[in-house]
């Protein structure tokens, strides 16, 4: 009988320390950031803030426009974006489409350039954020170039809530892999979008690690007060 005790002791024993080196594991993956990333530090335009983000070594390009739409103030959206040298630079607008398939890895901020700098930043965002969710959602399912989202989930990142929607599908017809993380929250009275963004018809290192890398980076966001 002592035996017997002895040996269910042992068993659990055992037991808990293959549990905990799981637990570790899991943790250590989550948690570490990806090879060669460095911090960004990007002011918004008009003293709304500034946000800061880790971001891969190769976006070593960045520039900002605003995208003017034929519908007027309410469309239009100040861009702030960064990607790698060797890809085409390509500045949308609402007067001209260029499609640049198997070319796109890119990082977005956009928000809208009329945004009041006056207006209080709330943090306290999270029953807004959740209805947003739900109806960018909505949008993407009902769009015939996305469709499919591959999860999505509302969650705290610093000090306000997020909306994030992945989108991670093969095409085909195309034979291109598109790969996007999406990313939302508010800024004053207004929202500001994060987007990760990859077309390519290589599935390579890149292709294959976008999405968990994006994981990583939008962790790192965080937004902090206007310029003085």
């Amino acid at each position: 009988m002592t035996f017997f005790k002895h040996l269910v002791y042992m068993k659990s024993i055992l037991f808990f320390f293959i549990v905990l080196l799981i637990a570790c594991n899991i943790s250590i993956k989550k948690i570490s950031p990806p090879e060669a990333s460095r911090p960004q530090i990007i002011s918004l335009k008009d003293g709304l803030g500034k946000v800061s983000i880790e971001l891969p070594v190769r976006y070593d390009t960045s520039f900002t426009w605003i995208h003017y739409s034929d519908c007027g103030a309410p469309c239009e959206k100040r861009k702030y974006r960064f990607q790698p040298k060797h890809l085409p630079v390509y500045m949308e607008t609402g007067y001209h489409y260029q499609s640049l398939n198997d070319s796109v890895e890119q990082f977005t901020i956009i928000h809208n350039p009329y945004i009041n700098a006056a207006d209080s930043d709330k943090t306290n965002n999270r029953d807004f954020i959740l209805s947003f969710h739900d109806h960018k959602k909505f949008y993407i399912i009902n769009d015939p170039s996305l469709r499919f989202i591959k999860s999505d989930t509302v969650e705290k990142i610093g000090d306000r809530y997020f909306s994030i929607i992945i989108i991670d599908k093969y095409d085909s017809a195309k034979n291109e892999y598109l790969k996007k993380l999406l990313a939302s929250t508010t800024l004053r009275r207004g929202t500001i979008d994060f987007n990760f963004e990859l077309t390519s018809r290589r599935n390579d290192s890149v292709t294959q690690k976008f999405i968990d890398e994006a994981k990583y980076y939008v962790q790192t966001i965080r937004i902090a007060a206007g310029n003085k």
